[in-house]
């Protein structure tokens, strides 16, 4: 194994270089050098030697002193463990009475806290028998007992509702004055009752002897039935935390007092709504007392007698005519349904208010009359299903009603339903912050007259599709044509800046291509009928439909705007090439058969070598076509294009510009062919474009 070296330090290589300075021959003689060191050594060996034992008497008293030290030290372990011994007898004590003051502290604790649950208990059970006396004989109608009442029966709530702790309710005392608590609030309660049924009846009987029937206006039942009420509300309210068997018992009371009451003026003000639909403003003789037969009776026979008379004085019904009932019927329909909307919102925006108020909040102020907020929060708030199920009990004829004047309207037309549609889609934004009862009403039927006016597109549209024209009879434009362009007038009217618009959108485009199945059927119906032939039945009526749609600027049909600009111009070129011939047929047939010679031979003027298109031929053709036959000609097509279209038709003048230019266009042929054809021969037509221009004025010039 090879031998390891450890090097020398910094400081070593330094001590070993001074002391070799001393010895300037250590280098020479290295020998020498040693032997020195080996005796520093010695010298140094001997001289320790001589230190320790000079120091003997030293070392022996240390010695001894380490052994009175161990002594000592043995004394304080026997004096420690002594004390430790102690200390654990301490300790044990401290324990014992740490224990003895935590069983103190927590019996303290509850003894303080069934001192304060007896004191609280017995605080509020506390109820005296004055007390009692004055919830059993009080009188309510006062306004001070009631106060008085209504704060002894909070305490009496309290005192009932209080939680016991687990066993309390075994105490004898304590049970029986539960008993005496519960009986003293099972009494009141019952009085409560009691006494609210009363005034409701009280109420109802004062005010049907007063209420009136038949007018115009829905009466407001503040001033007799809903503000003398409200001051005994906090006590059906204390009756809905108490009692709540007793408080609906209160709430079904209320409802079969004021029902009947609202079922009859509800009735009444509908009847006077369907009379004024088909006769006009109702001006009531007098205004009868409830219960006043006479009135229902005259309401009934006015309407008898004007029925009786609308039937006599309507015109047979016409499914394509918006005449069957004036615009001024609509309008007074939709005059007369505003109104009854007008008048339905405030009726139940106060008696929700009072119902709030009296049977769910104790907030007075939240209905103080006709100025009341709008947006009161305790009536947007309408969490309560009972409160809605009060409403609608006692308000249920109103939808019903609402639902017969519609039927009633549509009855004597149906296109009105569109007027009070959008009528009705107003209200219902309207009312969208006045409850869910009101809104919910509305909304149902805004949804029943949405189906109203999809049933009468519907039908108009089955009535299209049955339509069939009569034979042998010059058609013109198909009824239905015409009755959209009634329809999309006042429905543009009906519909301007509503929100609804585009249910109206989709009417247009339903109608619109039950409009254009109804032209093709129509035509395919005709097909051989000799007075209409079936391309003027579609060119007259497409150009009707696009005239309609242009004129009155429906956007949303531009589509089938587009679609019947293709339909009439595919009609009128059928049209124009199966019954617009040329005044000058035969010329015309001469020149069709040159055109077909020139494909087959090499020379254009070849043709007059041919025995039919010879220029013999040519010549005698040209003396049949003189200016006068040439202007006969065109008068006979005039005339059978004029029995073909409706009477003061726009298109006769379109028709007959396309024929000019037709017959002017063929002249210029026929003139290029002689002139390519037969060179030479000094043939001309007997008639220029001057005289067929004059022919075509003077013709027409007629019908101006």
């Amino acid at each position: 194994m090879p031998e390891t070296w450890d090097a020398i330090t910094q400081q070593e290589e330094q001590d070993l270089t001074n002391l070799m300075s001393e010895y300037d021959f250590a280098i020479k003689d290295a020998e020498r050098f040693v032997d020195m060191l080996q005796q520093s050594l010695t010298d140094l060996d001997v001289a320790n030697v001589e230190t320790v034992m000079a120091s003997e008497k030293g070392a022996v008293q240390l010695m001894n002193m380490l052994d009175k030290a161990v002594d000592e030290i043995s004394k304080i372990d026997d004096r420690l463990g002594l004390y430790e011994k102690k200390l654990s007898t301490v300790a044990d004590a401290v324990k014992i009475m740490s224990r003895k003051d935590s069983l103190i502290q927590i019996e303290t604790a509850n003894v303080h806290k069934l001192t304060d649950a007896l004191e609280n208990l017995l605080g509020v059970q506390d109820f005296s028998d004055e007390d009692v006396q004055l919830l059993q004989n009080s009188d309510l109608t006062n306004d001070n007992d009631r106060a008085a009442c209504i704060q002894v029966a909070n305490l009496l709530t309290q005192a009932v509702g209080v939680q016991l702790q687990p066993g309390m309710e075994k105490m004898a005392a304590i049970k029986q004055r539960r008993e005496l608590l519960e009986q003293t609030q099972r009494s009141f309660s019952l009085r409560c009752r009691n006494f609210l049924s009363s005034k409701f009846v009280f109420h109802a009987e004062g005010y049907g002897e007063h209420f009136e029937l038949g007018g115009n206006e829905l009466p407001r039942h503040g001033e007799k039935i809903t503000r003398p009420l409200l001051p005994f509300s906090p006590l059906c309210q204390w009756l809905k935390v108490s009692s709540p068997g007793y408080f609906k018992e209160v709430c079904q009371a209320y409802v079969s007092q004021i029902r009947p009451i609202y079922a009859k003026e509800i009735h009444g003000f509908f009847e006077s709504a369907r009379l004024g639909v088909t006769k006009g403003a109702i001006a009531m003789p007098e205004r009868r007392a409830a219960g006043s037969v006479s009135t229902l009776n005259t309401i009934r026979r006015d309407r008898q007698s004007v029925q009786t008379q609308a039937m006599s004085g309507v015109v047979d019904n016409d499914p394509f005519s918006l005449k069957n009932s004036t615009r001024e019927f609509r309008t007074r329909s939709d005059k007369i349904f505003d109104r009854v909307l007008g008048q339905i919102s405030p009726i139940v925006r106060e008696e929700q208010l009072f119902c709030v108020n009296f049977f769910y909040s104790a907030d007075e102020e939240t209905i103080a009359g006709e100025n009341a907020s709008e947006s009161t929060t305790g009536t947007e708030n309408f969490r309560s299903s009972g409160l809605k199920h009060i409403l609608a009990e006692l308000l249920e004829p109103l939808d019903s009603e609402i639902k017969a004047l519609i039927g009633h309207v549509k009855n004597v037309d149906s296109f009105t339903v569109l007027y009070l549609f959008v009528r009705m889609n107003e209200h219902t934004i309207a009312v969208q912050n006045y409850g869910s009862f009101l809104k919910d009403l509305f909304a149902g039927n805004l949804i029943l007259l949405k189906r109203e006016v999809d049933g009468y597109v519907s039908e108009v549209c089955k009535d299209i599709n049955d339509y069939r024209p009569s034979r042998n009879k010059r058609v013109g434009i198909l009824p239905f044509v015409n009755y959209f362009a009634e329809f999309s007038d006042e429905a543009e009217m009906i519909f301007d800046k509503s929100s609804r618009a585009v249910d109206l959108h989709r009417a247009y485009k339903t109608l619109v291509g039950a409009i254009f199945r109804g032209i093709e059927q129509c035509a395919a119906g005709m097909a051989n009928d000799p007075k209409t032939p079936h391309s003027m039945i579609r060119l007259e009526n497409y150009h009707q439909m696009q005239h309609i749609m242009g004129i009155k600027k429906l956007t949303a049909l531009d589509a089938e705007k587009q679609e019947a600009r293709k339909s009439y111009n595919a009609a009128k070129a059928e049209y124009e090439r199966e019954y617009c011939g040329f005044p000058f047929e035969r010329l015309h047939l001469f020149f069709e058969r040159v055109d077909e010679l020139r494909k087959r031979l090499a020379k254009d003027e070849d043709v007059q070598f041919q025995s039919d298109c010879s220029i013999i031929e040519l010549r005698r053709l040209v003396r049949e076509h003189p200016p006068k036959e040439v202007k006969r000609g065109l008068e006979s097509l005039y005339k059978k294009i004029e029995k073909h279209l409706s009477e003061n038709s726009s298109l006769m003048q379109v028709i007959w510009h396309d024929i000019q230019t037709l017959v002017i266009g063929e002249y210029e042929r026929m003139t290029k062919l002689i002139e390519i054809c037969y060179p030479n021969s000094n043939i001309h037509l007997e008639f220029t474009v001057d005289n067929l221009l004059s022919f075509f004025t003077e013709t027409a010039h007629p019908s101006h």
